[in-house]
């Protein structure tokens, strides 16, 4: 089977894989096992060799990042009902002067994107935000897009977020690196694309629902701050800062701390065996769940805590889990049937950058499916087989992936549609806003890789 032959058949899964998706609207799974299968039977696997192929790569992949994914989404749900996700915004807002309010919103979201899915970021905290942009007259053009970017972002780079789970788990990169850097390359992607949005002129309103029950109570000229956007009835006004926070920067802490000192740490030492097994990400993303139980205070002991909400929180982890595992199996198929030699000498024919691949195949699958999580976890699963031919090291390719999969959002995502329409927003608007911010946030974060790459970090 020649070369080119097998290309072209790459080429034709992927172009099927997102008209599936994006012109038909077959859900991604679905989607991608047909590609896969597909794939592995014109490459001349035959159908039992291909079934076997893909139950391999399903299963490794889900044994590797299946209780990540679970646990993540529990502690995302948990952080959410008991209000220490509305705390940590209430203590943002209190950080920074008015007219600092943007950013006060920004580095609330980019917290709380860490465990929380942007979508549900948004619908928790925009009418928080849009009686702020009521009382101190800020646009809502601004303050929904800058509410969404910081989640967004943090979703696509960095773990628990279910594509960047998948996404290092596929190419074999540690937790702790995957969180550390992840964060040097999402952070200024946030600051840029904040720094734009704050710079947005055009005056949109509130949703009037949002703001019905201020009329009178001060408005953009009464001079109100942030602060009386929150009372001390709000979800999060008896959860205390320190306790809102530890679930998310405790297993983050344990696992970049086990990754770094871990190989520096005498073996065979208990102390050592304790930092490692703490700093496992299974075992840490459970403690962090556990540490999430005193925020629901004397409810912790309750049912509706200990059962329904990790019911919850596995419903949420399903989509993932299942597109995570047919991603796995088409790295499998694709490693076993000869593509990644032939995609590896095309693109040195063509003298393209190899960084640049992983960064555009996640950049035209975000873009023309909607999905950041599905962008990541997609290009992840292409480039993990081209790896050995490639000049590029695992990490490099992970940030790759998770930079090009931020662009961009427009009018295919729930995302865009949600931030959209509670930010009384038109689809214009939307596109100037959340669609020009996620290309900046995405080309930004790819510039700081491909200068660390250029220097040797990654």
């Amino acid at each position: 089977m020649s070369d080119l032959y097998t290309l072209l058949a790459f080429v034709t899964a992927v172009v099927v894989l997102v008209l599936l998706i994006a012109r038909f609207k077959v859900h991604p799974v679905a989607t991608l096992f047909i590609v896969v299968m597909g794939l592995g039977l014109v490459l001349g696997m035959g159908g039992t060799a291909t079934v076997e192929l893909v139950m391999e790569g399903f299963g490794s992949t889900l044994a590797k990042v299946g209780l990540l994914v679970i646990f993540g989404c529990v502690l995302g749900k948990m952080l959410e009902l008991s209000g220490a996700a509305m705390k940590i915004t209430e203590t943002a807002l209190r950080m920074f002067a008015e007219k600092r309010v943007p950013w006060a919103i920004a580095l609330a979201s980019t917290v709380l994107g860490i465990p929380l899915i942007a979508d549900t970021a948004v619908v928790m905290l925009i009418p928080i935000v849009s009686a702020l942009a009521y009382r101190t007259g800020f646009s809502m053009m601004r303050l929904g897009p800058i509410l969404y970017i910081g989640a967004y972002v943090m979703t696509s780079v960095i773990p628990p977020g279910p594509g960047p789970l998948a996404s290092a788990s596929l190419l074999e990169v540690s937790m702790g690196e995957a969180i550390l850097y992840g964060l040097m390359v999402g952070v200024p992607g946030v600051l840029v694309a904040t720094l734009y949005l704050s710079r947005i002129k055009t005056y949109v309103p509130p949703k009037p629902e949002f703001v019905e029950h201020l009329v009178g109570a001060g408005g953009p000229s009464s001079g109100g701050s942030g602060e009386g956007a929150t009372d001390d009835t709000a979800p999060g006004s008896k959860v205390g800062l320190f306790g809102a926070l530890l679930p998310i920067l405790a297993p983050i802490v344990l696992i970049v701390f086990a990754s770094l000192a871990g190989p520096a740490l005498p073996e065979g030492s208990w102390i050592t065996g304790t930092v490692l097994f703490v700093g496992e990400p299974t075992v840490a993303l459970f403690l962090a769940c556990l540490l999430a139980l005193p925020l629901f205070r004397g409810r912790w002991r309750d049912k509706e805590t200990l059962n329904d909400l990790f019911e919850s929180g596995l419903r949420i982890a399903a989509m993932p889990l299942a597109l995570t595992g047919v991603g796995g199996a088409l790295a499998t198929i694709i490693r076993e049937t000869g593509v990644a030699e032939s995609v590896a000498g095309g693109i040195e024919g063509i003298g393209l950058s190899p960084i640049l691949i992983p960064f555009l195949i996640a950049a035209a699958v975000c873009t023309i499916t909607g999905s950041n999580i599905l962008g990541v976890m997609t290009s992840a699963a292409i480039m993990q087989p081209l790896l050995p031919s490639l000049d590029l090291s695992p990490l490099a390719v992970y940030l790759a992936c998770a930079t090009g999969a931020q662009i961009m959002k427009h009018a295919n995502s729930s995302g865009f549609w949600v931030t959209t329409t509670l930010s009384n927003m038109t689809v214009g608007q939307g596109i100037r806003s959340i669609g020009v911010a996620s290309v900046l946030s995405g080309v930004t974060g790819f510039v700081v890789l491909y200068a660390m790459h250029a220097a040797g970090l990654v």
